[in-house]
């Protein structure tokens, strides 16, 4: 799937990150779902989903899983249906991520689809991702204001986050096939017009908190009760009482050696973005049995919608750790390549690769975790 009317290297340069950018037109037919498909996927055990309403100025928030009964029950106006992870569970709706290929796929958090009948809105708010916001059926209007944060107040004693301050910088109406982009912090605020679907593509980053918890963490698996501090001539030298500069240098440089490791932050930043968002959600598997057979004849191999692929070229040549759903795998680069970096895996890459030792093993246990399947062993 492509983008319309939009020039990556444009948006890059002037807007990621930085400012809010409006797409007209960006889809030419995003009527991917209907309301009642995503209705019958808020009544899954296994699909995360939430229902929405303010009546009267109260708000209320149920989560799912539904019944078709609750949905009868609801008024005409003023509620939002929210279903998280569509992309894996609806293969139309997964399609829409390859017109977003010009991004790093790890950053990829899910698409997140919302049904709002007229005046259906959760308020005004902000995230900390970045958001693609695509109209499929109806209106909706959008209005963007200033960066917030932790600093922000929220209205209390409500179930959403709801700013107490909202002062919209822009305002926008979205039809079928139009896309708002919002970078994170933003605050934002979407009414429905008219009954309508959003598509919300959502772009996660982890933060400066989880990664210090986690580094540091990894970190310390590695670390001995024998590395201690050492004194330093300008501690001896100093009056009793004074803790030197070159002190904290010295301690500075141990922590640094310790936990800013090249190797300890790449692997934890590997298997962290790789973290699939339901780890506990059972995978359906492709038989790993005679699995380079069915390559030899042709068949193709897919990444599972639930899974999350990245990887990590290291200083040996042609050498790349593969992580995968968490897990890590030492992998020629170009194998790594084949699995990642496509829109579809270059099976026959894949095919070639594997007869490097142990490669076919790494193959195997993907396929036999559910990460990989065999195109069309599920349809």
């Amino acid at each position: 799937m492509v983008l319309q009317n939009f020039d990556v290297r444009k948006f890059l340069d002037e807007y990621w990150q930085q400012k809010p950018l409006v797409i007209r037109n960006a889809f030419s037919d995003p009527f991917w779902l209907e309301a009642n498909d995503l209705a019958g996927l808020a009544c899954e055990p296994d699909v995360e989903s939430r229902l929405i309403m303010a009546q009267e100025s109260e708000w209320t928030v149920k989560k799912g899983p539904f019944d078709d009964a609750e949905f009868s029950k609801l008024p005409e106006t003023d509620w939002t249906l929210l279903v998280q992870a569509v992309d894996q569970w609806i293969p139309e709706v997964r399609d829409v991520l390859g017109a977003f290929r010009f991004l790093p796929q790890w950053r990829l958090d899910d698409i997140m689809v919302s049904y709002a009948p007229v005046g259906g809105t959760v308020s005004q708010h902000y995230d900390f991702f970045d958001v693609f916001l695509i109209q499929g059926e109806g209106t909706r209007r959008w209005q963007v204001g200033d960066v917030c944060g932790s600093h922000s107040p929220l209205v209390p004693n409500t179930p959403v986050r709801i700013l107490e301050a909202f002062s919209p910088l822009m305002e926008v109406e979205l039809s079928p096939g139009d896309m708002l982009y919002i970078p994170a912090k933003h605050s934002h605020f979407g009414v429905s017009i008219e009954n309508s679907i959003t598509y919300s593509v959502g772009f996660r980053a982890p933060g400066i908190r989880e990664m210090v918890d986690g580094i540091a963490t990894t970190a310390l698996e590695n670390l001995l009760e024998d590395d201690r501090y050492r004194d330093c001539a300008a501690s001896l030298k100093a009056p009793t009482g004074a803790i030197p500069a070159a002190a904290i240098d010295q301690v500075r440089l141990a922590l640094t050696q310790a936990l800013l490791d090249d190797q300890t932050i790449a692997d934890w930043f590997g298997r962290y973005v790789t973290e699939r968002k339901y780890p506990d959600l059972e995978l359906l598997a492709s038989s790993s049995e005679a699995w380079q057979s069915r390559l030899e004849n042709g068949a193709c191999l897919e990444r599972n919608a639930a899974s999350r692929f990245a990887y990590v070229v290291t200083a040996e040549r042609n050498q790349a750790m593969l992580y995968v759903d968490g897990h890590a795998f030492a992998v020629t680069t170009v194998l790594a390549e084949a699995l990642c970096d496509g829109v579809d895996i270059d099976s026959k890459a894949v095919l070639e690769q594997t007869g490097e030792p142990g490669f076919a093993d790494v193959v195997s246990q993907l396929i036999e975790s559910g990460a990989l399947l065999f195109m069309g062993d599920f349809d």
